[in-house]
């Protein structure tokens, strides 16, 4: 049987509970050194624990191709969660985990796959994807949004973790991996980037704020309280698009993911809650990165967004040699600016919506969302 065949003869469905074992051996299987931090239990508080979920069946948001022996070869999760559209709620999901076994692709499978979701899932979002999802997306019909920005800002960024970086992108790049790795070796390449990213950094920051505002208070929290989503209410009224930073989101997502160690910090001005911000530290297997995970303020209120931006800074530079953050909103992508942050890479998300008049609606604010490393799954374990 050639390969569109067996590819063809694949079975698409939603996977249930007793399928854990088979996903799991495919993840082994096929996502390399990443594969230990896709393991059960972020399965399980991923695809099972994720609030909002869109229905009340027992089984994983995950959807599988099994070959004729019941091999799982293809894989679709969706991250279940609630958008807001204009002060609306919509139930939205996140792709994620979009990956088919080497051996099978190239026949549509992904896309097949892809269908199955959409009939469950009728409104799908994704941020960050590999040109092969993009596809998926594009042949499905997706609305494309606006830029979303990623940012470092090399502080304290030194020749050996440029060199680091480049040999593990070698391995990834065949064309270019004999030049990228004899550069990494090459000592005064990886140091003169390094030399100039942190030249760069201090110019671009030169005027920024090194400690928030007399005003501010700051308070760093365990989880988000209640008494936070007042603050919440009010704010998401300010974005046209935004997901949602309730505290049952935000405790889920920074307060019970497995494997990252967040720490969340909350501003208050006057004594009133006006922002937050989630920062953490690189684990030992990656680069020696800081990431500001999410933060929130009122767009108009640049006054705290610097002073957020100047809590994070403070936070992670004597722990990391550079920070990376993302942002979509102008006034985010101005503070970040402000704070010594580079652009250093673009991203134009996706979405799929199968209900005309959601879409008609969603076509209508495709330069309003508000993205931050805090969406989707950006912000993951990523081993070097």
């Amino acid at each position: 049987m050639n390969k569109l065949s067996n590819a063809e003869s694949c079975l698409i469905r939603r996977a249930t509970v007793e399928d854990l074992p088979a996903i799991l051996d495919f993840i082994d299987r096929t996502y390399g050194d990443g594969a230990p931090y896709k393991d059960s239990q972020r399965l399980i508080w991923q695809f099972f624990n994720a609030p909002f979920r869109h229905d009340t069946k027992a089984d994983p948001t995950i959807w599988i191709a099994t070959s004729t022996n019941n091999r799982v070869v293809g894989t679709i999760g969706t991250q279940d969660s609630l958008a807001w559209l204009k002060g609306r709620s919509i139930p939205a999901s996140w792709i994620v985990d979009v990956m088919v076994d080497p051996s099978y692709r190239g026949c549509g499978l992904g896309h097949r796959i892809h269908a199955s979701v959409v009939k469950e899932r009728p409104t799908l979002v994704t941020l960050t994807m590999a040109q092969a999802t993009r596809r998926i997306a594009e042949r499905a019909g997706a609305l494309t949004l606006d830029t979303t920005y990623q940012f470092a800002c090399p502080a304290r960024l030194s020749g050996r973790t440029v060199a680091k970086y480049l040999r593990a992108k070698s391995r990834h790049r065949r064309r270019l991996a004999p030049f990228l790795k004899a550069f990494a070796g090459s000592g005064i390449g990886p140091s003169t980037i390094a030399a100039g990213g942190r030249i760069l950094a201090a110019i671009a920051g030169s005027s920024r704020s090194t400690k928030p505002h007399a005003r501010f208070t700051v308070e760093e929290i365990d989880c988000f309280p209640s008494s936070y989503d007042e603050f919440w209410t009010r704010v998401r009224a300010l974005f046209p698009a935004i997901f949602d930073r309730s505290s049952t989101t935000l405790n889920w997502r920074f307060c019970t993911c497995p494997q990252l160690s967040y720490r969340r910090f909350l501003l208050r001005r006057d004594g009133k809650i006006c922002g937050y911000v989630v920062t953490r530290v690189g684990e030992a297997t990656e680069l020696p990165i800081g990431v500001i995970a999410d933060l929130l303020a009122a767009p108009g209120d640049s006054e705290a967004l610097d002073a957020l931006l100047a809590v994070a800074r403070g936070n992670l530079i004597p722990h990391c040699e550079y920070l990376e953050a993302a942002a979509s909103t102008p006034a985010f992508v101005s503070a970040l600016k402000r704070a010594g942050f580079i652009q250093v890479r673009t991203m134009r998300p996706t979405i799929v919506c199968t209900s005309p008049e959601l879409r008609e609606e969603l076509s209508k604010e495709l330069n309003s969302w508000h993205f931050t490393k805090g969406d989707h799954d950006w912000d993951q374990v990523h081993p070097v």
